[in-house]
Formats: structure tokens, sequence, C-alpha cells
């Protein structure tokens, strides 16, 4: 009715109270798509993301390039009390009821649709959501972040569930399409906002300062070794890291707290987290593990030459071809190469150019966004 809000519709609509009551069927197997009319995108707002990080941009663009309508887990009062209702009629434990919500939204919409294709974009939050569906569901695809090796067990199973599946990193493509019942897996690369990161060389630090950024599969312990290391051989080097206040003393960062040559950041806004990029001279970025990195993505729009490991999905963006990568845990190599890119501050400008082509060719809003397409029609065909 007119004057409504969602909440208020959802509740009285009866296919949203068969769901709640958790009628037999309504989560039944659905027809292949023949022709996509619309698709519905369950996404999530990453509390450290702003407006142009993740996978922001693209689905602006994807919304403007197809029928796309995106679902956030949007936090309201009438939201949660819905979504804890769905979570208990459905007996699932303690969980984000904003996003439970939210799955109960975006089911709502793709069942009215006939030819719709459902794409959990952080399909890792929604494993109970995915429980319900006994045999994999045609015409609904999860983008799978994260290594195998860092699954929880109840993923393992959740991903069985999946008929599609879109991976932003190579490396476990074949790993990955073994534990589904329909192997049917695609590589899109995750994208980077490149209209709003972007080189400004003019901005780079005549003292050169190197950006540290994040905390998630991060190799910590090798990175305050080099930073002691390089400190020591040049002690004119400063470092920016962004890493959240409550983490610092609370992890292996601790010896690194009250040194010298750092500079600590958090809560940057879009502009300050741009700016950091823009007057940094390399990005030092140890990695344990990877599938895609956010913080790589963005420094190869920005044109930030990257020392980080070769460790997961580092290779398919640009890893060991666009910039030079080290072993995980090879300190000499990771100390030697950015010595290397001090000295050679044309060979290190060379690299940030090629750091920028890579980004607009491969990583632009408009181009992964395409790629989505392509991939929603290959799956579901």
């Amino acid at each position: 009715m007119v004057g409504e809000t969602p909440e208020v519709w959802l509740l009285r609509c009866g296919a949203a109270q068969s769901v709640l009551r958790g009628e037999a069927g309504i989560y039944r197997q659905s027809a292949k798509v023949r022709r996509i009319d619309q698709v519905i995108v369950l996404s999530a707002k990453i509390p450290w993301f702003g407006s142009h990080s993740g996978e922001m941009a693209m689905l602006s663009q994807l919304s403007r390039l197809t029928r796309a309508r995106v679902i956030y887990p949007r936090v309201t009062f009438p939201r949660r009390c819905l979504g804890k209702l769905h979570s208990q009629l459905r007996r699932w434990p303690p969980r984000n009821q904003y996003n439970s919500f939210a799955e109960l939204h975006a089911w709502l919409l793709y069942r009215a649709r006939r030819n719709s294709v459902l794409h959990l974009l952080r399909s890792e939050e929604h494993i109970h959501f995915l429980s319900l569906w006994e045999r994999p569901a045609a015409n609904i695809l999860g983008t799978i972040h994260l290594p195998v090796a860092l699954w929880p067990e109840a993923y393992h199973k959740a991903v069985g569930r999946l008929s599609n599946a879109i991976v932003y990193f190579t490396a476990e493509i074949e790993k990955i399409g073994a534990l589904m019942r329909r192997p049917n897996v695609a590589f899109v690369p995750l994208g980077a906002d490149t209209d709003f990161f972007k080189p400004e060389l003019s901005k780079v630090n005549s003292t050169p300062r190197i950006l540290y950024s994040g905390l998630y599969l991060r190799n910590e312990p090798m990175l305050v070794r080099v930073v002691q290391s390089i400190f020591q051989r040049m002690p004119e080097i400063r470092f920016d890291l962004l890493v959240p206040a409550h983490h610092r003393q609370q992890s292996a960062l601790g010896p690194l707290a009250e040194h010298p040559a750092v500079t600590w950041h958090a809560g940057l806004d879009d502009k300050q987290l741009r700016e950091l990029y823009q007057r940094s001279y390399l990005m030092l970025l140890p990695m344990n593990a990877s599938g895609a990195n956010t913080a790589v993505v963005d420094a190869l729009a920005s044109g930030l030459p990257l020392v980080t490991t070769d460790v997961g999905g580092i290779r398919d963006y640009g890893g060991g071809t666009v910039f030079p990568i080290v072993a995980n845990n090879d300190d000499d190599g990771m100390i030697a190469l950015i010595e290397q890119y001090l000295a050679r501050r044309k060979w290190r400008d060379e690299t940030a150019g090629n750091c920028r082509r890579f980004a607009e060719k491969h990583l632009s809003p408009q181009i992964v966004a395409q790629k989505h397409i392509e991939a929603y029609q290959e799956l579901t065909a």
C-alpha cells in the first residue's frame, strides 16, 4: 500500500508470511534462466570501507548496465525484529539479524520475477541461508573471497549447495569446483574505483613514505622485521601504518607502537585515504594469504607500486608481471626490493605507471561490472 514502509509491506505480504512460517517448497530448486530479466545482488556494507572501496563502485556501474537491484542489510528496528523472527523460525543460531532480513527481502524480490538471478556478493556471510537448499539452486550464485584453507567447516557444506560461483582469484578454481555439486566457477577480478583512486605524482613526498594498510591475513611479524631493518639502514625513511587503534597493542605490531619512524592512521574518510595513497612512495604489504585484497587494487589504481608476498591471488592482480613480488617471510628479498625502489626513482615511477594502466585495463568499475554480467549469462545459461 502507498505510504507503507518496506518492513510493513513485507510483513503484510503473503509470500513473506509463507517464508516466515517455513512452508514446504518456498526454497525449491529453480529452473535455469533463459533470459535474465533482473539481477538481485545481496551485498553488505563493510564498516571500514568507504563509498569508493571494495565492490561499491562496481555495484553502481552494474545497476547502470543491467536491471540490477542491490540489497544491503540496513540497520532499523523493524528489520531487526523481522530478521530475528525469520532466524528463530528457521532455528538458526544467534547471528546478524539485519543480514537475516536482507536475505528474506532479496529472496522475495528474486521469487517475484521468473527469469531472475540472485547473487550473494559476500557468500561467506550467508552460510545459514544457503543451508535451506538440499540441491544447488540453478539461478543463485555466490562470490567466494577466501582461500579454501580459511573456510570454516560450515562454509564447506554451504559451498556444496551452490550451483554457480564467482571467485576473485584463480589459484583455487579447480579445488573450489570440486567442492561444489555443480562445479560452475568463473573468475572475475575485484575492481577498484579508478575514477576516484588515481595517481598524483606532485603529491609524492620528497622524503619517501612507505604505506602499510589493514590487518586481515597480513604477515605482521614480517612487517615489523622489515620496518626495523629499513630504519636501521635508512633512518630518514618514514612509514604510515593504517591500522585500527584497538589492534595496535594487541597484535604482533606492538614493537612499532612508539617507533620514531612510524605514523599511525585510522578512521580516514575517502578523500583522506586517497591522499595517503597519493603521497606514498611505496605500499608495503606482507601477506600470509590472500584471495583478493582491497588495499592491493586501490594501490594499483593510485599508481602506487606494491611490495608484497607471493601468496593466494596476488599474481591475478599483476604480482610478478606488473610489479615484483617476494616469497613469504623472505625478509632479505623484501628489503632488497625496497632498497631498489628507493635507489631507482625512474624505475619506481615506471612501475607506478604500469600499475595504473593495469588497473584501468582490468579493474575499472565499468569493466568489472561487464564481466559480472557475462558471468551471470554464462553460469546460468
